[in-house]
């Protein structure tokens, strides 16, 4: 199997393993695969390549990794982005893209280094040499030329987080290596461009509040991460790296103290170290955490997440402003040369985190989704609660320990000190005259208590997002009025309770849907009038999106499926439709066999098939279709599923039809259900739901309920019987797919597994003894990326109610099978 697999995997990407084995070797070669620093010596910059006449450096750069964390990296990245780019461009092209845009990016952005040093103003914020070595700078330039080839939503998403982070580093972290991937990406960007001249573009329908939700979040991450990867990097050098002073852990105005009024008493070392440690560090970067957290509410459009953000981005720039009114920031822009470094210093601090918040507030419409009243209460409880607990504790410690201080504390000097534990400390001026603790429980107190708080406040927060107000559930009237007018043989699953309905705004048009979690599974194919259904397909799209949630498509058929991939949907497929066409239909003749036999043995035994409907049902007819039921479900000791596999509740509904296998005892030995589809108002088909029988009863019985239910619906003049899907079932007119994509792999396997429990291929050929037309029903979504997600609904969609103890059973006989 692994053998097998790196085989398909080396003969489909020869290039990206190639380049692999070439950085390891020369890692190895060169000693940089164990941190050698003398493997400098093979890299790139103004002065290594071109001051001293190592030309060759152009291209060892581009090899030669300059540390383990490199090599490994750059490895995996060759292995996994880089395999992806060379599907997109071919092996040849590849080569060549990875040669000469890695060689042209590093070339040019030494030049830039070069120039950018050679003015005074930014000498400050442009690092010093240290000889670059970056084999991702090749990757990163063939990547982004190959994201011109790729299907739109890839070619976004490609584009969109490859330059936001190499924009992250190269403004924050600011080291070379940064800039010159930077530069190779764009250069790789034009290259892409002129490849992919005159290539037919799908169009891809993409809701524009996705978009805003999107690319705002990203934005917010960015300026969010950015001083953290400056902090990491050892301050940065990057442009904006400067705003990583607002983030620093100590505490600016304790060290003023120290070095002032309490010098007496107070040594600026004791001070540094007191306010330093994990707790201080981590407290000085809650606001970059919060807007972190915020991105990620963003994306979905939650309103909390919006707030959050704003007000974070609002109170990081008027922090800077108010300290140089008051005072306590001077700053003399024109002196030393210094004219550039603070101009980037106010775009960084001040005019990105400004703009940034007045994008979200024009944007406020996109961010609709609210949290419940109840959970919003709630978490306002927990905060508040958790406030008063926090500081109340360490009001006390700090009491108690009172002789560890620096110097004599008051009570109102106490009270103080609390407050500004909870503040990172870029946010706590003016403060007053602070005081520590050395040592002891208090100065554990002093350092922890504040990131205790703000970790119940993100917990909050992101308990918050999950409780989300939803819309109102529309009764299913007008559902089934636009079911009357026309629906497809599964239409009538939109009924079943636990769906959802979706209405166009002239209300012609219908989805029935149900939402698992933040995933809007959409049942069967909408009901829309002619030439309407791409029309409903991407309103319902939009509805989901403003929602903040995942739309997919379940069980739908090949008419839908095609508008969804013309709008850029993806597909796999989930079972197979087998539908019966009745008119002409005899049972004559060999082929028909193994239907008529059964059949005719029932008829001859004195059995009969009863229609009637639940509210017909006597009360010992009802009693033993429920009995058959709790029989079927304890004999098999696992979890009933349900979503589009009926139960009890769904035969009680008023149209649905039933139809018993009543032996010449009265005795009921198996029961069906059948529901709807019209055409044109008038009823035009039924479909096979509900299938029960006694254990103990003789065999045929289905066979003779569904070969006298065709003959009876053909008399009343319906057209179609459908005997409902089979899921995880494959078409045996199409051809079997030799080399199936990795999802559909695993359901063929999962349908393995799961047949020793629920017996779906057995169904599947049971049904086939009825020689139908098969229908592929398909599960359509937008994002591979989602599927994870959306599979992950699907099965709670299927199991809602499942206790541990029956998955375990569920697992015990799936493995027994596989046995």
């Amino acid at each position: 199997m692994v053998a097998s697999f790196a085989r398909h995997y080396l003969s489909r990407n020869p290039v990206a393993v190639a380049t692999a084995v070439l950085v390891l070797t020369a890692a190895a070669a060169t000693g940089s695969l164990w941190n050698d620093e003398g493997a400098l010596v093979w890299g790139a910059g103004p002065l290594a390549t071109f001051a001293s006449g190592r030309w060759w450096t152009l291209l060892t750069a581009l090899v030669v990794p300059d540390s383990t964390v490199d090599a490994v990296s750059s490895v995996v990245l060759a292995l996994t982005v880089l395999a992806y780019a060379e599907r997109l461009l071919g092996s040849r092209r590849t080569a060549v893209v990875l040669g000469a845009v890695g060689f042209s990016g590093l070339l040019l952005g030494i030049g830039f280094h070069a120039a950018a040093w050679a003015l005074t103003d930014l000498r400050p914020v442009v690092a010093a040499e240290v000889p670059v070595l970056d084999p991702t700078t090749p990757i990163a330039g063939a990547v982004m030329a190959a994201s011109a080839l790729a299907p739109t939503l890839w070619r976004r998403r490609v584009r969109l987080v490859g330059f936001a982070f190499l924009a992250l580093f190269a403004l924050y972290a600011g080291d070379a290596d940064s800039w010159y991937r930077l530069t190779a990406a764009v250069i790789g960007l034009i290259v892409g461009a002129v490849l992919a001249r005159g290539r037919e573009r799908r169009s891809w329908h993409r809701s524009s509040a996705r978009e805003t939700r999107t690319l705002l979040a990203m934005l917010v991450a960015v300026v969010g991460s950015g001083p953290i990867v400056a902090l990491i990097s050892g301050g940065g050098r990057g442009p904006l790296s400067l705003v990583v002073d607002a983030y620093t852990q100590y505490d600016d105005e304790l060290l003023a103290q120290c070095g002032s009024v309490a010098a007496s008493v107070c040594d600026e070392q004791v001070a540094l170290l007191m306010t330093r440690g994990a707790g201080p560090a981590l407290l000085a970067i809650v606001p970059l955490v919060l807007l972190l957290v915020a991105a990620w509410g963003l994306r979905q459009g939650r309103r909390a997440a919006w707030v959050v953000a704003v007000f974070v981005l609002v109170a990081s720039a008027v922090l800077p402003i108010v300290s140089l009114l008051d005072g306590r920031l001077r700053i003399d822009p024109w002196v030393d040369g210094s004219g550039a470094e603070y101009v980037l210093w106010a775009l960084a601090s001040i005019v990105i985190p400004l703009a940034l918040a007045t994008a979200l507030m024009v944007a406020r419409a996109r961010f609709t989704v609210r949290a419940t009243t109840k959970a919003a209460r709630t978490v306002a409880l927990v905060v508040g609660t958790a406030f008063v607990v926090c500081a109340t504790t360490l009001f006390v410690v700090e009491s108690i320990g009172r002789r560890v201080f620096d110097r004599e504390v008051s009570v109102a000097d106490l009270v103080l000190l609390t407050l500004r534990r909870f503040l990172p400390p870029a946010f706590t001026h003016p403060g007053g005259s602070p005081a520590f603790p050395h040592s002891g429980p208090a100065l554990f107190a002093y350092q922890w208590v504040g990131v205790l708080f703000w970790a119940i406040v993100v917990a909050a927060i992101l308990w918050l997002y999950r409780r989300i107000q939803r819309p109102d559930v529309d009764g299913d009237d007008l559902y089934r009025e636009l079911l009357r007018r026309g629906s497809d043989t599964l239409g009538f699953l939109g009924t079943w309770e636990g769906n959802r309905h979706w209405y166009s705004a002239d209300r012609s048009c219908a989805v029935a849907y149900r939402l698992v979690g933040d995933v809007a599974l959409a049942v069967a194919d909408p009901l829309a009038p002619a030439g309407r259904r791409p029309e409903a397909l991407r309103e319902f799209t939009d509805f989901c999106v403003d929602q903040g949630w995942i739309p997919a498509f379940y069980s739908v058929h090949a008419d839908t499926l095609a508008d969804l991939v013309d709008l850029g949907w993806r597909s796999v497929p989930v079972g197979v439709e087998t539908v019966m066409d009745l008119p002409g239909l005899t049972f004559a003749g060999k082929s028909w066999q193994k239907v008529r036999q059964p059949l005719t043995r029932a008829e001859r035994e004195g059995y009969t098939a009863v229609g009637s409907r639940w509210s017909e049902l006597s009360v010992s007819q009802a009693s033993q279709v429920v009995a058959i039921d709790e029989e079927w479900v304890a004999d098999r000791a696992l979890p009933e599923m349900g979503f589009t596999l009926g139960s009890l509740d769904e035969l009680r509904d008023r149209e649905v039809r039933l139809l018993l296998a009543v032996g010449p005892d009265d005795r009921i030995e198996a029961v069906t259900s059948w529901m709807p589809s019209w055409t044109d108002g008038e009823i035009s088909g039924w479909t096979l739901d509900f299938m029960r029988r006694r254990t103990d009863g003789p065999n045929g019985m289905m066979e003779f309920l569904i070969a006298k239910a065709a003959l009876q619906l053909q008399e009343e003049g319906a057209m179609v019987l459908s005997l409902s899907g089979a899921p995880l079932a494959d078409d045996p007119d199409e051809p079997a797919d030799g080399d199936p994509a990795p999802l559909r792999a695993l359901l063929r396997w999962l349908a393995e597994v799961l047949e020793p429990a629920y017996g779906f291929a057995s169904l599947f050929r049971f049904k086939g003894k009825f020689r139908p037309r098969y229908r592929p029903l398909a599960l359509a979504y937008r994002d591979p990326l989602q599927l994870p997600g959306i599979g992950a609904a699907v099965g709670r969609a299927y199991l809602p109610d499942a206790s541990r103890r029956e998955m375990v059973a569920l697992a015990r006989t799936a493995w027994e099978g596989r046995r």
